[in-house]
């Protein structure tokens, strides 16, 4: 594997890790939101629905550290990049080689 394609792969695995943790704290959130109207809904609630709701705002605060670090890695990895002269912005699309017998590229998103 060429230092090229394995930079374009980490990238698009990068961004997807990104993209991941983004989602599960905004579910994370809805969750949050549900306990807390669920608590003004029902009687009792208040007493028995303080604990969940605290570890829930606790793996928030876990999931934004997370986030952090993976935003730290990033830019680690793009100064690697960048020290080794490889390219950190992915095409659209990677031509993987050319198919002379039809006489086309073959093509992937990348």
């Amino acid at each position: 594997m060429t230092p090229e394609i394995a930079s374009m792969r980490i990238a698009r695995n990068i961004k997807s890790v990104e993209d991941d943790l983004d989602e599960l704290l905004a579910k994370a959130g809805e969750l949050l939101a549900e306990l807390a109207r669920a608590r003004v809904a029902t009687i009792g609630a208040a007493v028995h629905g303080q604990r969940p709701m605290a570890r829930v705002a606790a793996m928030q605060k876990s999931l934004i550290e997370a986030r952090s670090e993976i935003v730290r890695a990033h830019n680690d990895l793009s100064k690697l990049a960048e020290t080794m002269d490889i390219p950190t912005d992915c095409p659209d699309q990677a031509h993987l080689a050319d198919d002379t017998g039809a006489g086309r590229d073959i093509a992937v998103a990348a």
